[in-house]
């Protein structure tokens, strides 16, 4: 355990029937930190969320908030908002009525029951629509009742469990970026549950990104994208180039048993898959003295760059992002071409 964690889980399990769910799982969150988890779906991480609010009881580890073990302690007395994927609004409800029922059966006296429900609304910029019911108000509108109603209690921890998946993608975003601010301005702990890497990337401070039960990496998104530590994460997180490389002779690689690159800093003693990232690659006219040669196979524009498929001599496939500034493009399919690779950009992942 981490003793200055706010939030310390340690070795959790989960597992159903012979099926383990969340593996050994073991993370900290520290206070006001915005920790995401990401991955396929049923690697465990709404899991492992449910287990840290208590809505599901873990089978082994321990959980820890603010120093103190949640083991047998029900979500009600843990400090922390839930947002559900599909929202769990009343619909016989009106917005006002769905983020006060929690206080209501908790007893909270008329008055403080309307302050915090106003509050909540407010923050959430819902506070002229409180009484509107769910089937009045727009996807948006209705995320952010559900959003106030974890508010409402004046959470230590805020749980998220992919809060945005039922919205189409422009509202996404403008709604990712309100519950980070939001997030930010209350100093609240969150922990948020995502399939969506982009989403992943943008609003944490940390990302652990899971497979199978377990967590292959938990980092910062700079280093999850530029730095990643498992041949998973690399392909799950962004496009990257994978190959095949074994130590070659003075101090290379040999890649794809086609040509050599210079070994990155970290020593190389066997093999392993060299990743790179499309915008690592770099691509000039076939007739460069230096680079690999190839083929250009296929040129795709996503927006401010062209997306370059290139061949290879030895029949590896490559793609490289080149930003075009509004210019027509220089490259086009059967163009001979030549290849290289920003070392910087290179991560070499071991056996």
């Amino acid at each position: 355990m981490t003793t200055d964690a706010f939030i310390d889980v340690a070795a959790l399990t989960k597992r159903y029937g012979a099926t383990t769910v969340v593996d050994r799982v073991s993370f900290a969150a520290g206070e006001g930190e915005f920790l995401t988890f990401l991955g396929p779906s049923g690697c465990g991480k709404t899991t492992t969320l449910r287990c840290v609010g208590g809505f599901i009881a873990a089978d082994s580890g321990e959980i820890r908030i603010e120093g103190k073990d949640m083991n047998g302690v029900p979500p009600h007395r843990r400090r922390l908002g839930m947002v559900f994927q599909n929202y769990a609004l009343f619909p016989h409800l009106n917005a006002f009525e769905n983020v006060a029922f929690g206080l209501r059966i908790r007893g909270v006296g008329r008055e403080e029951l309307a302050r915090r429900t106003g509050r909540a609304l407010d923050m959430v910029r819902l506070g002229g629509l409180g009484n509107r019911y769910p089937k009045q108000l727009s996807g948006g509108q209705q995320q952010r009742v559900a959003l106030a109603r974890a508010l409402v209690y004046e959470p230590r921890v805020l749980l998220l469990d992919e809060p945005l998946s039922n919205l189409d993608a422009k509202l996404r975003i403008e709604m990712r970026s309100e519950i980070r601010n939001l997030q930010r301005e209350l100093g609240v702990t969150a922990l948020y549950v995502t399939h969506d890497q982009e989403e992943a990337l943008s609003v944490s401070d940390r990302v652990a990104v899971m497979n199978q039960g377990r967590i292959e990496q938990i980092s910062s998104p700079w280093d999850l994208y530029n730095r990643p530590r498992t041949l998973f994460v690399a392909s799950f997180v962004g496009t990257a180039n994978v190959l095949r490389a074994r130590p070659g002779g003075a101090g290379s690689l040999r890649v794809a048993e086609t040509f050599d690159l210079a070994c990155p800093p970290e020593p190389v003693s066997g093999p392993g898959t060299l990743v790179v990232r499309p915008e690592g690659v770099r691509i000039g006219n076939g007739d460069a003295p230096q680079g690999v040669p190839g083929i250009v196979r296929a040129v795709t524009l996503l927006g401010a760059a062209l997306r370059v498929d290139v061949e290879l001599a030895g029949g590896a496939r490559v793609l490289a992002d080149i930003a075009h500034g509004g210019a027509t493009p220089d490259f086009r399919r059967d163009d001979a071409v030549s290849v290289s690779f920003d070392s910087a950009r290179v991560v070499f992942i071991p056996d």
